[in-house]
């Protein structure tokens, strides 16, 4: 396997480089800015706020940064640099805030920083890969990914340790300093990236969008997705807080079930293969599907075990096929053209599913009163992304 990875092109080295380096500087802060966040104002509805907020600055920098790109024709692979710069600054900022609106700002600059991140690493894997070489292509991934997501949320933890019970700094001092410094890494990789220059986008490409019967298709598999996206950066980190009661034994805890799915994940990358794609998604989003709605039922230390397990196990493996099917769907385009458009307007389409996924379930927050019901009422809503997200991805593999 490490053979195999060697002999990838070193543009594709450097293009997993980079993922690489953005998981474990948001494995170091990532949950735990939602935990941050939590204690801080004390309300689930604001966490749902605040990641609206940075799904909004990664909608703009990725639509609006992708656009100007194309407009002026300018070289994408730098949007790697800027991408480290305002997202390192972003997490610097967010310990600093004053109130409420801040941290929203800072968490709108973070996505903001993170939407250049996706546009140019999405861009990218579909100008350095193809179809066939992805399922491998993104196993690997989704392998370095767990490795470093063990890493991340170990690291974040022992910083936690240190800053709160050593230093007396603070629990999240520590934190905020060393997480964005790890974003610079991705500098050296940078060389190793060949140009692109993204085609000009014109209103044939739009029309083709809404009109074409495969991105169609599409939208209800992106639906499905947005939504558990709103909410699975939100929810289930709450939910283990309100089980385990302290930001250092979430930590602990995440780190000791992630190398599960690190052994998971390389193992069934030599079986994984276009031809099955399809059946292990189901399999996988079945088993997230049950495990989802058995922890909004219970919320209790033992599910908790067993929810963390099984998607320890499941969850790394939904990732790699949604990973693949992600690509595809941004694949689509005009003939006359490349990727570029097709993957611009799946991104709007993207934030306005997470749009309506936050606001519908703040919503339906209006009918609750206690943690427990907000929190259950949560996972409830994304398992039934997930069985949405099978429903997509079946129209779109089986039926375009």
């Amino acid at each position: 396997m490490l053979a195999r990875l060697k002999s990838l092109r070193p543009s594709v080295r450097a293009l997993l480089s980079m993922y690489w380096t953005n998981t474990l500087a948001g494995g170091i802060v990532g949950v735990f800015i939602q935990l941050y966040l939590y204690q801080r104002f004390t309300s689930v509805p604001l966490n749902i706020i605040a990641s609206l907020a940075s799904y909004t600055g990664i909608m703009l920098a990725f639509c609006g940064g992708g656009y100007l790109a194309s407009l002026f024709r300018i070289n994408l692979k730098y949007g790697f640099a800027i991408s480290f710069v305002v997202t390192a600054l972003a997490i610097l900022w967010v310990p600093h805030t004053t109130d409420f609106s801040q941290a929203c700002a800072a968490m709108f600059g973070w996505g903001f920083g993170q939407g250049f991140f996706w546009l140019t690493g999405n861009a990218f894997e579909l100008a350095e890969t193809v179809d066939g070489e992805r399922d491998y292509y993104a196993s690997m991934l989704s392998a370095g990914n767990q490795v470093l997501s063990l890493a991340g949320p170990a690291l974040g933890t022992l910083l936690i340790w240190l800053s709160g019970s050593i230093l007396q700094w603070g629990t999240y001092t520590l934190l905020f300093i060393v997480a964005p410094a790890v974003y610079f890494l991705g500098f050296f990789s940078i060389a190793y990236l060949r140009d692109y220059w993204p085609p000009r986008i014109v209103w044939a490409d739009i029309g083709y969008f809404f009109s074409d019967r495969k991105n169609q298709y599409a939208q209800v598999y992106t639906l499905g997705t947005g939504v558990q996206q709103i909410l699975g950066t939100t929810i289930p980190p709450l939910a283990i807080l309100f089980i385990l009661g302290t930001a250092l034994r979430v930590g602990v805890y995440d780190t000791a079930f992630a190398v599960v799915s690190i052994i998971c994940v390389l193992v069934i990358a030599r079986y994984r293969t276009p031809t099955n794609r399809l059946q292990m998604y189901f399999l996988t989003i079945v088993g997230l599907i049950l495990t989802t709605v058995w922890f909004g039922y219970e919320l209790t230390f033992f599910v908790l075990v067993g929810y963390t397990l099984l998607s320890a196990v499941l969850g790394p493996l939904n990732s790699v096929t949604g990973h693949v099917i992600d690509l595809a769907a941004m694949e689509i385009g005009r003939k006359e053209t490349d990727f570029y458009a097709t993957m611009l307007l799946r991104d709007f389409s993207l934030w306005v599913w997470r749009f309506v996924g936050g606001v519908g379930f703040l919503f339906l927050l209006q009918f609750v009163h206690t943690e427990r019901e907000f929190l259950s009422i949560g996972l409830y809503v994304i398992a039934a992304g997930f069985a949405v997200d099978y429903l997509g991805a079946y129209l779109f593999v089986r039926k375009a």
